[in-house]
């Protein structure tokens, strides 16, 4: 029994987390929430989750309840070499959390300095290398992102396996996965390993007619395209999602719809 056991810790050691990054190029469609609402479910189902933040808001400290001018060390100090992922982990709601502040959007310019060049040579990965640290520790690794084709997004792709892209269904927002879309075909034409898990309608308000008719409108869009699918699960503009993340106290049993989008999930990927 004990040879047993140990062969499956073994295995569980040598095993990888998915990585999905939350990503689109308009800002305001619930990234954070879905990020946020999406670890806080796998957690309820009893998957080791981590999120790393990799906006320069730092709004999943606040997320969950932590006060990011408190964070002596965030990633941004990680990516540049002065500290390690374990240094700047923190915990709350069963997610460890590698949290950002607006120290990160110094990153771009302080890597692609020419002055530079030299200490960050491979600018585009060092989130990458950052998450090889902890990899084998967790099942999911989730990122949340900034609506930029910046340093930090393109470090975000490219160490992801997956990508979901929130959407309102408004002209605005819709005309952000096409350019999510572009950014990510891009690096995979490169030779970037990465999937497009699926674009995830949020802030939904059925009772509108706009909302509706632009829901079938991308449904009836993307049902033509094979690598690309709409989900199933549409998540509701909500007070309570709102007021969850007002109140830094992220509860799945307040916003159910992401745990059915989570399983989802798992169907399909």
């Amino acid at each position: 029994m004990a040879k047993r056991n140990k062969t499956i810790n073994a295995a569980r050691n040598t095993q990888t987390a998915r990585i999905i990054a939350v990503a689109s190029q308009k800002g305001g469609v619930g990234k954070t929430a879905t990020v946020t609402n999406m670890a806080v479910g796998l957690v309820s189902l009893g998957y080791k989750t981590a999120i790393i933040d990799m906006d320069a808001q730092g709004h999943i400290a606040l997320s969950f309840g932590i006060k990011k001018t408190d964070l002596k060390k965030t990633i941004y100090d990680v990516l540049i070499g002065e500290a390690r992922m374990k240094d700047i982990k923190q915990h709350a709601y069963g997610v460890d959390l590698y949290l950002s502040n607006g120290s990160l959007s110094d990153l771009s310019p302080k890597v692609t300095a020419q002055t530079n060049s030299k200490l960050f040579p491979a600018r585009k990965y060092l989130l990458r290398r950052a998450i090889s640290e902890i990899k084998t520790q967790y099942d999911y690794i989730l990122i949340d992102t900034s609506p930029s084709n910046d340093i930090p997004t393109m470090n975000s792709l490219l160490a992801s396996t997956d990508i979901i892209i929130p959407v309102l269904p408004e002209g605005l927002s819709i005309d952000g996965i096409y350019e999510t879309i572009g950014l990510i075909k891009s690096i995979q034409e490169e030779g970037t390993k990465v999937n497009i898990l699926g674009v995830l309608p949020t802030m939904v308000q059925d009772h509108t007619n706009l909302h509706h008719v632009k829901l079938q409108e991308l449904r009836k869009e993307f049902a033509e395209t094979p690598d690309i699918k709409v989900f199933e699960t549409v998540i509701k503009r909500a007070i309570r999602h709102g007021l969850a993340q007002t109140h830094g106290e992220p509860d799945i049993n307040k916003a159910p719809e992401y745990l059915t989008f989570v399983k989802e999930v798992f169907a399909i990927a």
